[in-house]
């Protein structure tokens, strides 16, 4: 799910929605259905979020509505949505796993001629409807880029091909603000890969090494330095300053300890955000576990803050892959899935960052 920058677009014309798609969620989706809410219908309607799923599998349509009402449009409340359905068939291996059966791998192209997917978009429309959101359009493609074929689940008549959509009017606005859309989610995962194994495994090393000189040099004050440290950092990236990799693991020693990774939080909120989510990627291709987790959760709160859900579900994915049981991922991940706004988040972080630093004081290191 993804908030992004407003821009200029009529919803009048489908083939300029479809090419809006990928600076919208900041990559271009396959297998996905992608819903586009609208607000402000009868005045001026206006784009709300951008929500991507993955093709279900033919019998999870009705959960899938169920769950996208339950979820991200019951806290949004759209007047209406666009669907943008991408790809030409189910993924056969997942839903072999996931709905055993002997129809689930099927193709779903109609008989009648219609685009792939129709049963999913009658499903998941007839549902809003009853829950009072109109579908404003119906649209697919094979693929979004320049020059591939799109169509109307409506009409036959209503088709044709794709402008490029780095040219779109929301790709512009978007690249004015400095957003980065991406190929594809494979891309967006590469910006957090984490580097070679051997690399990780001397950090960790080091880590330990450092840790203990920590505990041995800060004592009870261990705390306040560890404040000092992340802070420092975040300005000195700010100001172009180079760090060193043992700068780069003192962070992600002091943020290991959630009090001090919940006051960081805070970093999103102010002029320092940008400085403090660049330092946050460049920590969680370094960080080995159980490090990564921490930081990573800290990247994926800014990213999501700004706006950039692609970028915080990928960042998810590598808090969940090394510590799934990890407290504020999980909070990240259900915050995420269920739709709750950038500002309600930052409401949520404020509380916890003065929560922490509550708890700071009473121990006397702040």
């Amino acid at each position: 799910m993804t908030t992004r920058l407003n821009a200029g677009i009529s919803i009048n014309n489908p083939a300029d929605l479809v090419a809006a798609v990928p600076p919208m969620l900041g990559f271009a989706p396959t297998n996905s259905l992608v819903l586009l809410t609208i607000h402000d219908l009868p005045d001026t309607p206006r784009f709300g979020t951008t929500m991507r799923v993955d093709l279900p599998c033919p019998g999870q349509r009705s959960q899938l509505a169920a769950h996208l009402l339950a979820g991200p449009l019951r806290t949004h409340r759209p007047d209406a949505v666009v669907m943008v359905v991408v790809g030409d068939q189910t993924n056969r291996e997942r839903c072999a796993v996931e709905c055993p059966g002997s129809e689930v791998c099927q193709d779903t192209v109609d008989v009648d001629g219609s685009p792939p997917h129709r049963e999913l978009v009658d499903v998941v429309g007839d549902s809003f409807a009853f829950a009072g959101i109109a579908t404003l359009h119906a649209l697919w493609a094979p693929e979004i880029r320049a020059g591939a074929d799109w169509a109307c689940y409506s009409s036959p008549d209503c088709c044709g091909k794709i402008p490029d959509p780095k040219l779109s009017t929301i790709a512009a606005a978007l690249t004015a603000a400095g957003v980065v859309t991406f190929g594809s989610k494979d891309e967006l995962r590469e910006l957090v890969a984490p580097e070679s194994d051997e690399a990780l495994a001397r950090r960790s090393a080091r880590i330990d090494a450092l840790t203990d000189e920590l505990d041995e040099a800060c004592g009870p004050d261990r705390t306040s330095h560890d404040l000092k440290a992340v802070f420092s950092a975040i300005r000195r990236t700010a100001e172009g300053a180079a760090l060193t990799e043992d700068d780069l693991l003192r962070v992600m020693i002091a943020v290991s300890d959630t009090r001090v990774r919940d006051v960081a939080l805070g970093a999103a909120l102010g002029e320092s955000s940008d400085a403090a989510e660049q330092l946050w990627l460049t920590l969680v291709r370094k960080a080995p576990a159980p490090e990564l987790a921490d930081v990573a959760s800290l990247l994926a709160f800014s990213a999501y803050l700004r706006g950039d859900g692609g970028l915080a579900g990928v960042a998810l994915e590598r808090v969940e892959k090394t510590r799934p049981e990890h407290r504020l991922g999980m909070l990240l991940r259900q915050a995420l899935e269920a739709g709750i706004p950038p500002s309600d988040l930052s409401v949520i972080a404020r509380d916890a960052a003065e929560d922490a630093r509550l708890m700071i004081e009473e121990d006397g290191a702040w």
